[in-house]
C-alpha cells in the first residue's frame, strides 16, 4: 500500500475496528449501495487486495476496547465490497481468529460469494461468525438485490456459521411475517446472537428505485415496531429516532444509551450553572433533548437537519460543519457549544474531514463534544 493508502486503512481500523481488505467492486448490486454516488466517500482513496503481512499491521491497531474484529466490513473505507471477493479471506478469517481467540471476528456479507464448500471451514472457529445482510427472501428480494445467489443464500441459511442476521423492513408486514417465520423455522431465533430488523433508510445521494421503498417503510415503521414487539419479542430494531414508542420491557440500547448521554450532560450543565450552553441536535434527538433540558436555564437546544448528507438518515455521526455553519447562529455572546461526540473521529475532525476548531474559531466560543 502507498502511504496515502496506508492511512485509510489505519483510520478505519482506529475509528471502528473494521479492517478494510479490498475496493474490489461487488457485482451484486445492491441498491442501497452508497459506493459510486456518495461524495463523502471520495475522501479516502480505494485500496489494493491487501496482503497477510498488510492484515497484521491492522492487527497491531486494533483497540482493547474493539470487542469484534470484522474483516472487509468498512464504514468510510473500501465500503460495501464484500469481504469474500478477496481470494485470501479464508486465511483472513483463519490468523483472525487464532490471533484474537477471546474477540469476536467477523464479515459483514449477503452471502452470494461464501463458497458452500468453505462452510465446515468456517465452522471450525469457535469465535468467527457471519453478520449476514439477508435483507429479505420475499418478492422484493431481486429488486433490491439484483444479483442475488439464492439457492447458495438458503445453503448458508441451513448450515453456516451466522452470527447476525439484518432483515430489512420494506413496508410489507406480511413479507417480513414470511421472513421470521422461515429463520424460525430453521432455529436462527435460537442459534443467532440476534436478528436485527432495519428502516429502509434514504440520503440524498440515493436512487429513486430505492426512495420509493424507504417512503413506504418509513411511513408504517411504527406499526412495524408494535408487530414485532407483540409477535417477535426477541427480534431487535433499529431506533430511527429517540421516542418512547420504541421502549418494550429492557429498554432498547438506542433509548438507554440516549439516557445516560442526558444524565452526564445534566451533571456538567449542573456544574457549570453560570455559564450559558447550547446544545445542537439532529433530528433524531432533538425533542427528547429538547424536552429533558427544558429546566435548565442557562441552556438552549438547537436542531441542526442533516442537510449535506440528509433525507431520512438523522444521526448524529453524520451531522458535519457545513450543516452546523449554515443552520446554526448563536444568540449568546461566549455561550460554549455543545455538539455530539459521533461527529469527530481520532483525530477531531468530522465526516467530510474539517477540524473542531474551525467551529471555536468561527463561533469564538468554547466548544464541548458530549
Amino acid at each position: 500500500m502507498t502511504a496515502e493508502e496506508f492511512y485509510a486503512f489505519s483510520y478505519e481500523i482506529i475509528n471502528w475496528g473494521n479492517i478494510p481488505i479490498s475496493s474490489k467492486n461487488c457485482g451484486v448490486g445492491c441498491i442501497f449501495c452508497k459506493v459510486h454516488r456518495d461524495p463523502i466517500l471520495k475522501r479516502f482513496p480505494k485500496l489494493p487486495e491487501i496482503t497477510l503481512d498488510d492484515l497484521y499491521e491492522g492487527f497491531k491497531l486494533i483497540k482493547d476496547s474493539h470487542n469484534f474484529v470484522r474483516l472487509g466490513a468498512g464504514v468510510m473505507v473500501a465500503a460495501h465490497t464484500d469481504p469474500y471477493l478477496h481470494p485470501l479471506i479464508f486465511d483472513f478469517i483463519k490468523h483472525a481468529s487464532e490471533y484474537f481467540p477471546h474477540k469476536k471476528i467477523t464479515t459483514v456479507s449477503t452471502g452470494s460469494y461464501i463458497s458452500e464448500d468453505k462452510i465446515d471451514y468456517l465452522l471450525s472457529f469457535p469465535n468467527f461468525g457471519i453478520d449476514l445482510s439477508l435483507v429479505t427472501m420475499q418478492e422484493q428480494r431481486e429488486t433490491i438485490v439484483p444479483r442475488p445467489t439464492r439457492e447458495r443464500l438458503e445453503t448458508l441459511l441451513r448450515e453456516g456459521p451466522i452470527r447476525k442476521i439484518s432483515l430489512m423492513y420494506t413496508g410489507d408486514l406480511n413479507a417480513l411475517k414470511r421472513d421470521l417465520d422461515k429463520l424460525i423455522g430453521l432455529n436462527w431465533h435460537i442459534k443467532a446472537k440476534e436478528i436485527l430488523v432495519r428502516r429502509v433508510e434514504y440520503t440524498k445521494f440515493s436512487p429513486d428505485k430505492l426512495n420509493t421503498i424507504s417512503y413506504q417503510s418509513i411511513e408504517t415503521y411504527e406499526s412495524c415496531v408494535a408487530f414485532l414487539k407483540a409477535n417477535y419479542p426477541f427480534v431487535k430494531f433499529t431506533v430511527p429516532y429517540l421516542s418512547d414508542v420504541f421502549l418494550d420491557g429492557e429498554e432498547n440500547e438506542y433509548l438507554t444509551q440516549g439516557k445516560e448521554r442526558l444524565k452526564e450532560l445534566k451533571e456538567k450543565l449542573q456544574a457549570k450553572s453560570n455559564n450559558h450552553f447550547n446544545v445542537i441536535c439532529p433530528e433524531s434527538s432533538y425533542k427528547y433533548f429538547k424536552q429533558e433540558l427544558s429546566s435548565f436555564e442557562n441552556t438552549d437546544v438547537y436542531l441542526v437537519k442533516n442537510e449535506l448528507y440528509g433525507g431520512s438518515v438523522t444521526i448524529a455521526g453524520l451531522l458535519n460543519h457545513e450543516d452546523i455553519l449554515n443552520q446554526y447562529k448563536t444568540v449568546v455572546a461566549n455561550a460554549t457549544t455543545v455538539l455530539p461526540f459521533e461527529m469527530y473521529d481520532h483525530e477531531t475532525k468530522e465526516i467530510t474531514g474539517r477540524h473542531i476548531s474551525e467551529l471555536s474559531t468561527f463561533y469564538n466560543s468554547p466548544i464541548w463534544t458530549a
